[in-house]
């Protein structure tokens, strides 16, 4: 499945939409995501995993495996590959994962592995991304195949010099918040 990120939540304080493609598929035993993000400037400070990277350019995906669940996992990575990777049922309460769950989930990104300050973008950046089930280290989940979940994509950069905030499904509160699993959407993985 491929799509784009096109809801600007926030246009009155957030205007600014860079262009972001997501494609989304699964081998039964992982998920693989690209996303290709074109945006005026790129930054990607963070270099520790588990750090701050919604500070730099950043994606991000939300997945609750099981609807039935408040529980949800919320992945984000930066440009270079980066990750934060928390267990959580809202914004204030994560488990972060352990580094052995960490170093599960492979990133390769078209702009390197070194950390570099706020530049301008020369032309768009890829992220390739494998979530192997045995990332989802709360869930029971023994294949991907079938699966019936709720999700969210986004793309975000608080830290960078124009603030942007874009998602794939809607999100209706007054501020910034993607920890809202009231608003993730259906996602349903082919057999």
């Amino acid at each position: 499945m491929s799509f784009r990120l096109e809801c600007l939540n926030w246009p009155e304080a957030f205007p600014y939409k860079p262009g972001v493609g997501v494609r989304i598929w699964h081998s039964g035993e992982a998920i693989h995501l690209e996303y290709t993000v074109n945006e005026a400037t790129v930054r990607a400070l963070q270099a520790t995993p588990g750090g701050f990277v919604y500070e730099d350019s950043c994606v991000e995906f939300f997945f609750q495996p099981d609807p039935a669940d408040p529980h949800y996992y919320n992945f984000e990575w930066n440009p270079i590959g980066t990750l934060y990777l928390a267990w959580r049922t809202g914004r204030h309460d994560p488990e972060h994962a352990p580094a052995e769950v960490l170093s599960l989930v492979k990133a390769e990104g078209s702009l390197g592995c070194e950390p570099f300050a706020e530049r301008p973008a020369e032309g768009p950046w890829t992220l390739k991304i494998d979530i192997p089930v045995k990332a989802l280290w709360h869930s029971d989940i023994k294949s991907f195949n079938g699966l019936r979940a709720r999700a969210n994509f986004y793309k975000c950069g608080d830290g960078l010099a124009t603030p942007h905030y874009v998602s794939w499904a809607p999100i209706s509160t007054a501020n910034p918040d993607y920890h809202r699993p009231e608003f993730f959407a259906p996602l349903e993985f082919e057999s």
